[in-house]
């Protein structure tokens, strides 16, 4: 099976091993998710899609958004592949920061605009892994039509983004990225924090 459009990318981040050598290691945080995807999209796609039909063009379409860019495909091909039982999520001891909050609250405004606010939970910071039937398809389908190569940048990539906090990986983008982050509103507080 050809790897060809962005569900295939965020199935292998998730199937990969990261800092470990074991598949399937979680990733906390639907922000910290965003951010990997963007990273993946401006820094490794360029050297992983040979042999793929990926491209910029079918991967994830960023934006820049009040905390920096921001793809509401992520939270919707999050939300398929649960509903298809293929991702799971669960509670994380990771620190919640306001701006995962406010763009989980982005995600559902723009994909039930009618619904009242009263109708969802309070966010908590999650961490999503494959399913048993997701790691089954991943592994069969998608991953073992990789590279060696393309395993090693998913691995490393993967290991870089899991081992760093939330607010490195933001600074990072931020100091990388300016024009993601025009209509940032934590822009002062995330370049001006850490020395």
């Amino acid at each position: 099976m050809q790897i060809n459009n962005r569900r295939d990318i965020l199935l292998l981040l998730l199937y990969s091993p990261g800092v470990g050598e074991v598949p399937n290691e979680p990733i906390s945080g639907r922000t910290r998710l965003t951010k990997a995807l963007f990273l993946f999209k401006e820094e490794v796609l360029p050297h992983f899609r040979r042999g793929t039909a990926i491209s910029a063009e079918n991967f994830y379409e960023f934006f820049p958004w009040n905390f920096g860019p921001f793809s509401r495909q992520i939270y919707d091909d999050l939300n398929f592949f649960q509903l298809h039982g293929f991702i799971e999520e669960e509670g994380t001891e990771e620190e919640t920061l306001p701006e995962s909050a406010a763009e989980w609250e982005e995600w559902l405004r723009s994909s039930a605009p009618d619904s009242a606010d009263s109708a969802f939970t309070e966010y908590e910071e999650q961490q999503f892994r494959l399913t048993e039937k997701g790691t089954a398809f991943t592994k069969s389908k998608l991953y073992q039509s990789l590279s060696d190569e393309q395993k090693r940048l998913l691995r490393e990539f993967k290991a870089r983004v899991v081992s760093a906090s939330l607010r490195s990986i933001l600074r990072y983008v931020y100091e990388r990225y300016p024009k993601e982050i025009v209509n940032s509103e934590i822009r002062d507080q995330v370049l001006g924090s850490g020395g």
